[in-house]
């Protein structure tokens, strides 16, 4: 006899999944080292429109637990006139400069909003852009791209 949906909904919520700040899957607090089965869960993350994080595979599905978006930016770099994000997600998202959109939650969480989604810089991303941010004097945060000044709001 299949579950119920209140037995699916438990078995879905103690999945044991979780994801760290840098974007990495965990499970039961130990990361997931199998490539294959690392490839398939990072690239089946979600939201649901509660705003909970899933992992979907296939049909099935179940809760992650993580700190904000489940979508973080591993790395960053100028492409021509665009900014160039790999996700963990495994997609490569291009946003031309003139659309980027940044911004900074607290003091360390600097989120992109993409075509579908927000997600948050990770450290290494972070960092790639770091020297290009700047405090002007009216408290404005701005970050320098390619000789483009685009401006960084505080969520």
């Amino acid at each position: 006899m299949p579950p119920s949906p209140q037995q699916l909904e438990l078995i879905r919520r103690a999945s044991g999944l979780t994801l760290d700040a840098e974007g990495e899957l965990l499970h039961e607090g130990e990361p997931i080292v199998h490539p294959g089965l690392h490839k398939l869960f990072q690239s089946g993350l979600d939201v649901l429109p509660s705003g909970e994080a899933i992992v979907r595979v296939g049909e099935q599905w179940a809760y992650v637990q993580t700190p904000g978006t489940p979508f973080v930016v591993q790395r960053a770099r100028i492409a021509g006139a665009a900014l160039e994000l790999d996700l963990n997600t495994g997609e490569v998202v291009q946003l031309p400069l003139a659309d980027v959109v940044l911004r900074l939650r607290g003091e360390h969480e600097l989120l992109v909003t993409l075509p579908t989604h927000a997600a948050r810089f990770g450290r290494r991303a972070w960092h790639a852009l770091a020297d290009g941010l700047e405090l002007a004097d009216d408290g404005v945060v701005w970050l320098q791209l390619a000789g483009e000044r685009v401006r960084v709001t505080r969520a």
